[in-house]
């Protein structure tokens, strides 16, 4: 198979709590996108990704917006095929938040508590990766 292709996704989160701690009830806003581009050739492929985490919009219940709660990620991934059922790659990813976003990787084991801020917060993350895929 050979040839590029494009993909991407726009989402608005939206969440409503009824009440909070009796200040009434809270809206949370958040607008993501996300873009993806690959170009494969005989038993090589390379794709290269975007992603943005907008601003957190917050109203009611006494809270404003949250500057500085944006967040990127940009993806690199290289794979080789050694068959049509078999395929080894490589990536690598970095995700950079602003000072009061805390976006992670998905396994991230540290997550903050009532009395101590969450540790990611404005962390920014690299992630190395390797597989391999079979389908059977």
């Amino acid at each position: 198979m050979e040839g590029f292709t494009l993909g991407g996704i726009y989402e608005r989160l939206q969440y409503r709590a009824d009440d909070i701690n009796g200040l009434g009830a809270l809206e949370r806003r958040v607008d993501n996108w996300y873009v993806v581009g690959k170009y494969e050739t005989g038993a090589h492929s390379a794709a290269l990704s975007y992603g943005r985490k907008g601003r957190e919009k917050l109203s009611g219940a006494g809270f404003s917006d949250l500057p500085d709660s944006e967040a990127h990620q940009i993806s690199a991934r290289y794979g080789h095929s050694f068959s049509k059922r078999t395929q080894l790659y490589a990536m690598a990813t970095r995700i950079t938040n602003g000072s009061n976003a805390f976006q992670e990787f998905g396994y991230a084991p540290i997550t903050s508590t009532t009395l101590f801020r969450d540790p990611s917060r404005g962390a920014d993350s690299t992630g190395f990766g390797l597989g391999m895929i079979h389908s059977f």
